[in-house]
């Protein structure tokens, strides 16, 4: 319980609550890392590789109907490879690498894109990390919940103490973060898989907690 004043008038009791609520929908959408790699003596002759299979998953992906706004390169490295050895360091060449972001949100077509990079360009996968997308209703569907939760824990709290409960005084919203799935990493050896794979999104929890105040009259 708490009280806040009101102008010059006396103190008015209230009463201060979270509300919470969740529920369980199926994500609609999916973020895929695809990453090509390769090693050569040299440093340019390994990047050049890496570039070309670069312009290759492009056109895979063009192909297979991405959209280029949902793709990102997430890193272009070129360093040594070493093993240490018992004689010492023992150099294996350099290793080009290259990674893409890419959000999905037809399971149809992450199967595609898992199996066409990786039989086609050797890739290896990380992903799907599945996620319910900002504007999903479950959002709004969810904070009304929420909402309704806080109101009816404030009445309950109310009666407890003989009171009714009054107006709305303070309505806010603690930082929110979205939820993510895991993921798992796929490797190369999942062409021998066969030309399509099933991908199952499965369901996600999404959930809203909010804190109000109200004011509390006599009953």
């Amino acid at each position: 319980m708490s009280t806040e004043e009101r102008g010059d008038a006396a103190a008015v009791p209230t009463v201060t609550v979270v509300g919470r609520a969740a529920l369980r929908t199926e994500p609609d959408e999916a973020f895929v890392w695809i990453t090509l790699s390769t090693i050569d003596e040299s440093p340019g002759p390994a990047l050049e590789d890496v570039a070309k299979r670069s312009e290759a998953l492009a056109a895979v992906l063009d192909e297979l109907g991405v959209a280029r706004d949902v793709r990102s390169t997430t890193g272009v490295t070129v360093a040594e490879d070493v093993d240490h050895t018992a004689r010492g360091r023992r150099s294996l060449g350099h290793r080009a690498t290259a990674t893409l972001s890419v959000r999905l949100t037809d399971t149809g077509v992450i199967g595609q894109v898992v199996m066409r990079a990786t039989s086609d360009l050797d890739a290896r996968i990380a992903g799907p990390s599945w996620r319910v997308s900002p504007t999903n209703p479950a959002w709004l569907e969810v904070a009304t919940r929420a909402s309704a939760n806080a109101k009816a824990k404030a009445a309950a709290y109310a009666a407890g103490v003989d009171a009714r409960l009054g107006r709305l005084m303070a309505l806010s919203e603690p930082e929110q973060r979205l939820r993510r799935g895991g993921f798992a990493a796929v490797s190369a050896q999942l062409a021998a898989a066969g030309p399509e794979m099933d991908i199952e999104a499965g369901e996600q929890e999404v959930a809203a907690s909010i804190q109000a105040t109200f004011a509390l009259e006599p009953d």
